[in-house]
């Protein structure tokens, strides 16, 4: 598990039992995807920029739900 923190620094910096911090560590990764979805729906019409930016997002994608993942665990590790 500790080596996966090194792909994941702000899940990392979750204090266990600490809310605020694990708040804060899952919002910054669900803005992360926000801003992503907004930059789909304004260039996703442009036929090569689209199918690049909707790569990107997935790969996005699956970094904040493992992060949020992490974070979550790492909030509940006493």
């Amino acid at each position: 598990m500790e080596k996966l923190y090194r792909y994941f620094p702000l899940s990392d910096s979750v204090h266990p039992g600490d809310l605020r911090t694990a708040v804060i560590s899952v919002l910054i990764y669900l803005a992360a995807c926000a801003v992503m979805g907004v930059l789909q729906a304004i260039l996703g019409w442009i036929p090569i920029v689209g199918g690049l930016i909707r790569l990107i997002l997935s790969i996005l994608g699956l970094y904040g739900v493992a992060g949020i993942i992490l974070s979550i665990l790492k909030y509940f590790r006493s």
